[in-house]
C-alpha cells in the first residue's frame, strides 16, 4: 500500500491563523509529553531578578524558584512557591 503524503507548507507560507494553529498544536503536544515524563514547565517571571533564576512548575502543582550554576548547570532551589 502506497501512502501519499501531502506536502506541508513552510511556516513562512502559512497565514497567521494557520501558523498559530500549528504552533499551538506543537506546544500542546510538548506540554503533554513533559507531563507524562514528570518534567517541569520552565519559565521566568518577575521573581527571576538574576539571569540564572528560573521557575519550575511540576505536573503535581509544585512550583519552585531555582538558581542554575552557569559553570556546571547544577540547580539549587532558592524558594518553594507552592
Amino acid at each position: 500500500m502506497v501512502m501519499l503524503l501531502e506536502k506541508q507548507k513552510l511556516i513562512v507560507e502559512l497565514s497567521g491563523k494557520e501558523r498559530a494553529d500549528r504552533l499551538e498544536n506543537v506546544l500542546v503536544n510538548a506540554l503533554k509529553k513533559a507531563k507524562e515524563l514528570n518534567q517541569p514547565v520552565i519559565y521566568r517571571n518577575e521573581l527571576c531578578i538574576k539571569p540564572n533564576l528560573f521557575i519550575h512548575k511540576y505536573p503535581n502543582g509544585k512550583t519552585v524558584l531555582i538558581e542554575q550554576d552557569s559553570h556546571n548547570s547544577a540547580e539549587k532551589i532558592v524558594r518553594q512557591l507552592s
